[in-house]
């Protein structure tokens, strides 16, 4: 398969809170769309789940590129859910920063 294959990209309009979430977390000028799949790879390993489903933003969207084994583990949460890749993705990288956040929170204070 191409990396320019459609299969293996996915479409993501971020939120704006969102996305300043993942470029405070880097002091490097990064692409988003690695932060994005970074940050993924993150939540699938950490295993954890989301509360609230995050829908897409209305900013103008990114393509990031999944591979078949990233595609796979998030299938498992989509059917799990019923929700689009989009929400999953997004939800699972809104919950990791939350969750870190709150780590670092615990540990200043």
């Amino acid at each position: 398969m191409s990396r320019r294959d459609a299969r293996k990209a996915l479409v993501l309009g971020l939120p704006e809170p969102l996305r300043k979430a993942l470029v405070r977390q880097s002091v490097a000028h990064i692409p988003l769309a690695y932060l994005v799949r970074q940050t993924l790879r993150r939540a699938l390993d950490a295993g954890i789940g989301w509360d609230k489903t995050v829908t897409s933003g209305d900013r103008r969207p990114i393509l990031v590129q999944l591979s078949c084994e990233e595609r796979a583990r998030l299938d498992m949460w989509i059917s799990a859910r019923k929700v689009s890749e989009e929400e999953a993705v997004l939800s699972l990288i809104s919950a990791l920063l939350e969750q870190e956040a709150s780590a670092s929170d615990i540990e200043k204070g």
